[in-house]
């Protein structure tokens, strides 16, 4: 299986996608999504949109479309942004005319990649957290500071600040919530998945999880590859886990009443409903540091990677650091063996 993971956020609603994608047919999904963005092209040309202009150029008001402007006319693709075709900004603008046939154009556009879903046996996974839980997350009691939990264990150059932003992130939440998820089905299943992720703004801080592959001599994420972080405009299937997530997110997220609400329940109903595999933790632990988000200790050791490798600190002190972590793993997760069959019993943090 191949899985790609991309994040929607509605209303202060967050949500996270995995489309999985059976071996068999990859690279069928790849190509139909290559010749759909092709025909998006030649009917952007046809219809005259802006950012395929170059005298247009000094028009651009944002960065990201100064950026496409330039990947277009050297000769790339359009990509399949769900959010930029459901409002018809951003690289899909256009001079409005006071009728629905720019929505309805796009809409189109967007049912086809949707079609791809039923049509390959595609599944997906949402972990999806409202901005009311979220609120009522942070009104609650704190939860254990990771920066003072462990304490001397860190070295002196590790930002206090960037570890909490990491630790109060709601996307790190949410992410590593869904590899446990495909972790725990892949080994069900008996199935091997490849997994990649947008590099988006919010999962730059990652670059990669270098204990991922360690974590396998300890029999965690046995049956998943390290998380593969990609731009989206070069890989078309992650446009279609960005199209997914839309569109859940938009049927789950907008109000009754409101003008696009039946819009969206209706593809998610035609598309998406019948594909949605609902995960045994459907939800982000309220906390990375109570006994239950200890229940997988691959999760816990990549939490001490965040704090030593991606919340600051020196050159200097990288090796130092690289050590202490290999250090956690193997106090807390017992001796490697290249043939263990599942998990080491774990103590519950470092010494």
């Amino acid at each position: 299986m191949h899985v790609y993971i991309d994040e929607s956020e509605m209303l202060g609603d967050i949500a996270l996608g995995a489309v999985v994608v059976p071996d068999r047919h990859r690279y069928t999904v790849e190509r139909r999504l290559s010749d759909l963005r092709r025909r998006v092209l030649r009917e952007m040309r046809t219809l005259g949109y802006p950012i395929l202009d170059p005298a247009l150029a000094a028009a651009d008001r944002t960065s990201r479309q100064r950026t496409e402007r330039a990947r277009l006319a050297a000769g790339g693709l359009p990509e399949l942004h769900a959010a930029e075709l459901w409002t018809g900004d951003e690289v899909f603008w256009m001079e409005r005319d006071g009728t629905e046939r720019l929505f309805e154009r796009h809409l189109k556009w967007l049912r086809a990649a949707l079609a791809l879903v039923g049509e390959f046996d595609i599944t997906y996974r949402i972990n999806y957290l409202s901005a009311e839980a979220q609120a009522l997350h942070q009104s609650g009691a704190p939860e254990t500071d990771l920066y003072a939990y462990l304490g001397s264990f860190l070295t002196r150059d590790v930002s206090p600040k960037r570890l909490r932003q990491l630790q109060n992130d709601v996307f790190v939440r949410l992410l590593f919530a869904l590899m446990q998820d495909l972790d725990l089905e892949s080994q069900q299943g008996g199935w091997r998945c490849a997994v990649t992720c947008d590099r988006g703004k919010r999962n730059e801080i990652f670059k990669s999880f270098q204990t991922f592959e360690t974590l396998k001599k300890y029999g965690y994420w046995k049956n998943m590859t390290a998380p593969d972080f990609q731009e989206s405009h070069e890989n078309p299937l992650i446009q279609l886990a960005d199209i997914v997530t839309y569109v859940h997110t938009k049927a789950n997220a907008l109000p009754e009443g409101h003008r696009h609400k039946e819009v969206a329940v209706r593809m998610y109903l035609r598309y998406l409903k019948r594909a949605w595999v609902i995960t045994p933790h459907d939800r982000p632990s309220s906390s990375f540091l109570d006994a239950g988000s200890y229940r997988h200790s691959g999760t816990s050791a990549m939490l001490i990677e965040l704090a030593l490798l991606h919340s600051g600190g020196s050159a200097a002190t990288l090796e130092e650091r690289r050590r202490r972590l290999g250090a956690w793993i193997e106090q807390n997760l017992g001796p490697a063996s290249p043939n263990v069959q599942g998990p080491h019993r774990t103590r519950r943090g470092p010494q």
